[in-house]
């Protein structure tokens, strides 16, 4: 994720962006989503051609080729040094021609390339034919540590200019002290013990003592101040690095000697002085901006006619489930294209782990599960778990993470035996896992995917799995709010018979539906009630939300639906809510468009 996140970096930009995001949302390389990513990204650059300007198809494939298709190592192994010199060399040739083609103005580049090159000759130098990891990593910081940074060239007139003390080689008239700032060390104690420096005297080696550095250090400090003639300008910042900075010790000294010095100091900020000796000089100018207070969320957010919109062509249950409760959503996702970047972070343990454990039941129920023991399913999971966590959970395999590891793949085998069991036991049968649907609902066009798919004697049950949250899923059937179960199970019936639908909870293990008919050992959360008729009553109530929805877009009103927005609403609306799905009273959850509506704090 760093190296495709560089904003300099020997990879193409937009394959770089593709890479991040992929690793974002499942951390690992080599998995098969992976593959479908790279596949469709050159797919699409051969298609187009070579982009103006850029580097060619066939230039972006040997990149790609030089960082992720080469042979790994076990980072607890060692290895061939040929193999890090191939490394440095790519950087060094890579730093050297983007500087010469860039003209020379990124200084970056030209140290990129010194760094490369120093570590590549101390490679070839070394007589060690394979290096570990650490011993690659200790040779890396000998080298960068010390950067060999470019300066520009110093114009004509300008002060001497020095950071340390020490750093002034000669006399001069005018010197500037950039971070005039306590920044040495302090020694309270030696750190050779006594028997340790005898024997290091015994050898002809004289270390310096402690109290020798500090009259050292003492020394230095007044060297500029005596190898200036005419004028000394002591910068002194607030903060470095965000923390508070303590003036240099020598000005306790300046103060003791010279009294008051505010008639010679000069405070950047917007109370200062206007004094008569800074009258020449050019300052930054302060203007205070007036605190802009944010306006409280409206009902609705009207357009204008000449930006009307209208229905898409395609719907997912994501982006329909977003029209209907919270239309601002659906008006600046899939509208505007307002949409978070997703390489900003690796995704949140919670997402990952349902993401792996999809993948994990995804391919179980692909196996010829109907006879399998606990102790098999055991088994298999242990098998299949280092390399699908290599290839799509890699931060579980950090140092220190052992425990949320080894806690994970337990749940998993717990919840892979509850699923097999209750497969098996009510006698049914895997259809499809992870299944495209496609059908026409409402006048739009619906698709979606299936997580499990079930077979029984001419029935068929649908299963949404879901990492966790079995009260908000008994919630969401008990109000007869679970459209995505209803659409799917319409998309999967032919006739007027309807499939059974439930929730699989990964971990806890718990199946939830509306009855016990297609599970006996389900939460059912209205055992009583028939579910072709709840069912049929939750889809006709969803076409007339949709209608509405339309109908509103159209005229250019969008609803903004939060806790705020909420007593608006329903005095605008009275009864004529009374045929459609129930509103939320709530909050939008996860809503990354609070700012836009006036609801963040």
């Amino acid at each position: 994720m760093e190296f495709v996140s560089l904003p300099v970096k020997p990879l193409d930009e937009e394959l770089s962006h593709r890479i991040a995001a992929q690793m974002a949302a499942t951390p690992g390389i080599n998995s098969d989503s992976w593959f479908a990513m790279i596949r469709r990204y050159f797919d699409e650059l051969e298609e187009s051609g070579n982009r103006p300007g850029g580097l060619s198809a066939g230039a972006i494939r040997k990149q790609y080729e030089f960082w992720f298709e080469r042979k790994r190592y076990d980072l607890h192994q060692a290895v061939p040094k040929a193999e890090a010199i191939d490394i440095f060399y790519y950087l060094e040739q890579w730093a050297w021609k983007t500087f010469d083609e860039g003209g020379g103005k990124n200084q970056s580049l030209l140290a990129l390339n010194l760094q490369a090159r120093r570590v590549r000759e101390l490679l070839e130098a070394l007589p060690e034919t394979a290096l570990t990891n650490l011993a690659l990593e200790r040779i890396v910081r000998t080298i960068y540590q010390p950067a060999p940074a470019q300066f520009n060239a110093v114009e004509i007139g300008a002060p001497a200019v020095i950071h340390q003390p020490g750093a002034l080689y000669g006399a001069c008239d005018e010197l500037m002290w950039w971070n005039f700032l306590q920044l040495e060390t302090s020694h309270f104690f030696s750190r050779w013990y006594q028997h340790e420096r005898n024997w290091l005297g015994l050898s002809g080696i004289r270390l310096v003592e402690p109290h020798e550095e500090n009259a050292l250090a003492l020394w230095q400090r007044k060297q500029p101040l005596l190898w200036t003639s005419k004028r000394v300008v002591l910068v002194i910042p607030e903060s470095v690095e965000g923390e508070p900075a303590p003036p240099h010790p020598l000005l306790g000294d300046l103060e003791a000697t010279f009294g008051e010095l505010e008639p010679i100091t000069l405070r950047i900020g917007p109370q200062a002085a206007n004094k008569p000796w800074q009258r020449d000089l050019q300052l930054p100018v302060f203007t205070p901006l007036p605190p802009r207070q944010l306006g409280r969320p409206q009902p609705f957010l009207r357009l204008p006619s000449a930006h009307r919109l209208v229905a898409r062509e395609e719907e997912t249950f994501t982006s329909l489930n977003s029209l209907l409760y919270y239309p601002y959503q659906w008006i600046f996702r899939h509208q505007i294209k307002l949409v978070n970047s997703s390489i900003l972070s690796v995704v949140k343990d919670r997402a990952l782990m349902g993401n792996l454990a999809h993948r994990f039941f995804e391919r179980l129920l692909l196996q010829d599960i109907y006879n399998w023991t606990r102790h098999d399913i055991a088994q298999w999971v242990d098998k299949e778990a280092n390399p699908l966590l290599h290839k799509e959970g890699a931060v579980l395999l950090l140092y220190g993470r052992e425990p949320e590891r080894v806690a994970f793949i337990n749940r998993i085998k717990y919840a892979a035996w509850s699923l097999v069991s209750l497969i098996v036991q009510n006698g049914w049968r895997v259809s499809a896992t992870e299944r495209p649907l496609e059908g026409g609902i409402a006048g739009i066009r619906l698709n979606g995917r299936a997580d499990l798919v079930l077979e029984r004697e001419g029935e068929i049950a649908v299963v949404d799995l879901k990492w966790s949250g079995a009260q908000h899923r008994q919630q969401l059937i008990r109000n007869e709010e679970d459209l995505q179960l209803v659409l799917y199970a319409r998309l999967l019936s032919n006739d007027d018979s309807w499939a059974h639908t439930a929730y699989f909870i990964m971990e806890s293990g718990k199946l939830i539906a509306r009855n016990e008919l297609a599970f006996k050992e389900a939460v059912a959360v209205a055992p009583q009630v028939a579910h072709t008729e709840v069912n049929q009553r939750i889809l006709e109530r969803l076409e007339a939300t949709y209608a509405w929805r339309l109908s509103q877009i159209k005229e250019g009103m969008v609803e903004v639906r939060c806790e705020q927005t909420l007593p608006h609403l329903e005095d605008h609306y009275g009864e004529a809510l009374m045929p459609l799905l129930e509103m939320k009273t709530e909050d939008a959850r996860y809503d990354d468009y609070r700012t836009l509506i006036n609801l963040a704090e």
